[in-house]
């Protein structure tokens, strides 16, 4: 392969800085030597984790030293809680973090009980700990524990009565008659068919749905070759069952051991996801970063990424892959060759469109939340010679905002090689209203040149406009001949159509289409599109500060929120004015005292 890309791994620091899913779902909390400690789930992951940043004196011991001891973050988004509540459980089960078998110490919780050393065990909710026992839990949520029982005893009929009345009945119960109870009081199941029962609840309380459908398939073949097809039917239902069950459900996925690869980009960045699948259940998801200073396709990336992954598998378990698109040939006949691990690739279809979509979750989440800039400092590089510059270290973009010449802003933001530099982002409101972007472009940047030379600060190699070549050179013209000396001053426009892909990028000496492809073309929209957002974000704000800007201020107790409800609730400024007393008393948030100021300012003024 030509081009190769290096890929990074982002981890979740635990602090105040990252930027979570709002989305329900599992995080998992590791240790500094990455080290799983605690799987929780939540309705909204953000909202969750950042409570463990708050320290309370009146937490226990054990939550203090957990939350000391977290360092990073991993997170599986979910579609529903339901299916957050239900992987929090079997991960649990998988993983037996430290935090989550300690936690589960307090005896307010319950937990699921199988009476094993009965020759007939019973499955029972208790809170207390039993040693004649096989206990599973305590699980915080009791609806889902709930949940979990009632399929456990519809799927292997495990018998829920007391003892006493076990012993002393004489025809089945109501149980039995729903279908939830084989009635072994009564003699209907032998004792080693219900302990094949027992063993099959026990794995599946433990997550090992897999083992369960092989043991049932297996009873299921025996006795339809002894040609007993009511008790093979009986099995047979149950493997149905327990996959229609996985079906409903978005975690537990039906497949063995799978790891799913999915690539997607927004504008500026791209993600790979990964999820990874073990016995069934979605076990983990982690997102990569290309670090290639090329523009490398998907297929180039994800042939990349899978074969340094199988060759860093470390497991000893078989290798399932599964992906979109498509990889190059010689990244597949490295794969079919490998012997160790062994590969099969599987292809997306209607049984596993599932895992896809929950993979791109994944990923576009990830983008919408981090951004990767690691692209843009070999960008400034390919500037720096496009232009034949020695060095670009900083580009600054500027735009205009205004409404037919009034409430004129200017933006100005600052890409260094890490990306945006939020911090010397500003916004210039001009004095002087101009009905004409030449003239309001130069005397922003005019302003922002001598403060910067003011304070003694360095000057941008480049200066980017939005706007043609009239922009330009308006700028040029106007700008003191010191900074031109220092600063080389382009611009872009839209290319045909107004389509960015074929923007066209002014010089001094030419004019030059950029190719979406290009090393700069990432750059120039990067930073024309950010001094555009910033310059309308600010003008629309100065614009609706004006509007609600009416006879209402300088009511004392008449705040900027209230005063925008008071507009809002009578329908403008002149119904406000219009309102009896009466009327402004019964306003949402006013009452008699703000209404009475409201009132007798209004007919003040």
């Amino acid at each position: 392969m030509e081009k190769q890309a290096q890929f990074t791994n982002k981890k979740l620091l635990f602090n105040k800085s990252i930027d979570f899913p709002e989305s329900p779902g599992v995080y998992k909390f590791f240790n500094s030597q990455n080290k799983i400690l605690y799987i929780g789930k939540a309705k909204n992951i953000k909202n969750r984790v950042k409570s463990y940043l708050n320290i309370r004196k009146s937490e226990g011991k054990r939550i203090a030293k957990l939350k000391a001891s977290i360092k990073y973050v991993e997170t599986i988004i979910t579609k529903t809680e339901s299916d957050a509540l239900i992987l929090e459980q079997g991960l649990i089960s998988k993983k037996r973090p430290p935090y989550n078998i300690q936690f589960r110490d307090d005896k307010s919780y319950p937990a699921i009980h199988l009476s094993t050393s009965k020759d007939f065990p019973a499955i029972y909710i208790s809170r207390q700990k039993d040693p004649q026992s096989t206990i599973f839990g305590p699980f915080a949520n009791v609806g889902a524990m709930r949940l979990n029982v009632s399929l456990i005893r519809s799927l292997f009929k495990i018998r829920n009565c007391k003892d006493i009345n076990f012993v002393n009945r004489s025809r089945p119960c109501i149980e039995y008659q729903m279908n939830r109870c084989s009635a072994p009081c009564v003699g209907n199941i032998s004792k080693q068919d219900y302990a094949f029962d027992i063993k099959n609840t026990i794995n599946f309380l433990s997550g090992d749905t897999k083992n369960v459908i092989v043991d049932l398939q297996k009873k299921m073949d025996f006795y339809s070759d002894k040609k007993d097809y009511e008790r093979a039917a009986i099995y047979r239902d149950k493997v149905q069952s327990i996959r229609d069950t996985q079906k409903k459900q978005n975690v537990l996925t039906g497949f063995d051991d799978l790891d799913v690869f999915v690539i997607r980009r927004n504008k500026f960045n791209c993600c790979l996801s990964v999820l990874k699948i073990e016995d069934g259940w979605i076990t983990s998801s982690q997102n990569f970063y290309p670090d290639s200073k090329d523009n490398i396709s998907d297929q180039e990336l994800l042939s990349a990424f899978l074969e340094s992954y199988v060759v860093n598998n470390t497991s000893k378990r078989l290798v399932n892959l599964l992906f979109e698109g498509e990889i190059l040939k010689e990244t597949k006949d490295f794969l079919s060759n490998l012997k160790s691990p062994s590969i099969t690739i599987h292809r997306p279809n209607k049984h596993n469109k599932n895992l896809i979509d929950i993979c791109s979750s994944q990923a576009v989440d990830a983008l919408s939340r981090n951004n990767n800039f690691s692209w843009v400092e070999y960008s400034l590089e390919h500037l720096a010679k496009f232009l034949q510059l020695e060095t670009v270290n900083k580009i600054e973009g500027f735009d205009i905002s205004h409404t037919s010449g009034k409430n004129v802003s200017a933006s100005c933001v600052s890409i260094t090689k890490d990306g945006p530099n939020k911090k010397n982002y500003r916004i210039m409101n001009l004095k002087k209203d101009f009905n004409n972007d030449y003239f309001a472009l130069s005397e922003a940047i005019q302003r922002r040149c001598k403060n910067l030379q003011k304070n003694n600060l360095d000057l941008p190699e480049v200066i980017l406009l939005d706007g043609g070549k009239g922009q330009l050179n308006t700028v040029k013209k106007n700008l003191e001949k010191k900074f031109l000396e220092k600063i080389k001053i382009i611009s872009v426009s839209k290319g045909p159509n107004r389509k960015e892909k074929y923007d066209i990028l002014h010089s001094e000496k030419s004019n030059y289409e950029l190719n979406r492809k290009s090393e700069i073309s990432k750059l120039i929209q990067l930073v024309r599109n950010e001094s555009h957002r910033f310059a309308i974000n600010h003008h629309r704000k100065r614009r609706s500060k004006e509007m609600f800007s009416s006879s209402l201020d300088g009511i004392v107790g008449l705040g900027p929120k209230l005063k925008i409800d008071l507009i809002r609730h009578f329908g403008g400024v002149d119904k406000v004015s219009e309102a009896t007393l009466d009327d402004l008393k019964s306003a949402p948030g006013i009452g008699e005292s703000k209404a009475k100021k409201i009132f007798y300012h209004l007919k003040k003024n």
